[in-house]
């Protein structure tokens, strides 16, 4: 592009970009699989035992941390799942969804059964990977209809 340019050329160009990147975000279903776990460790944590409870949940906490360093580096950016205008409100549902499980959890914890736990962090890890990938549908979906 000049110095100047045309202002067509300009928003061809910005456009052009826009329509090439939600196509490169392809990610592998390990990484959803790693955040599936990370958020159903984190739902289950609140319902297990001592000390497992504070494993768990640092555990969690370090692995969502570290899916994120790793985005960042492998991409150059990261967008926080309340961002985006329409894919914020799939954010919204499954945080309302996992702290709804975590709540199962310690409902377990406190008034029983004892295994309660497993199974909220066997649905919280289900519910994460199925929100991680509309998530991901909307937000491409929106840059797409963005790009016109």
């Amino acid at each position: 592009m000049t110095q100047d340019p045309d202002p067509r050329e300009a928003l061809a160009a910005i456009r052009a970009a826009r329509a090439d990147f939600p196509g490169s975000v392809d990610y592998p279903i390990g990484y959803d699989l790693l955040y599936g776990a990370a958020c159903g460790l984190l739902v289950a944590a609140q319902g297990m035992p001592r000390p497992w409870d504070f494993i768990a949940l640092a555990l969690a906490l370090a692995g969502l941390g570290l899916m994120v360093m790793s985005w960042r580096r492998k991409f150059g950016w990261w967008v926080s799942g309340y961002s985006p205008k329409n894919a914020r409100w799939v954010a919204f549902a499954m945080a309302g969804l996992l702290l709804g499980l975590i709540g199962l959890s310690a409902y377990g914890r406190y008034v029983g059964p004892d295994w309660l736990w497993m199974v909220s962090g066997g649905i919280g890890f289900v519910a994460a990977i199925v929100g991680s990938r509309l998530w991901m549908r909307v937000w491409r979906r929106e840059l797409a209809e963005a790009a016109r």
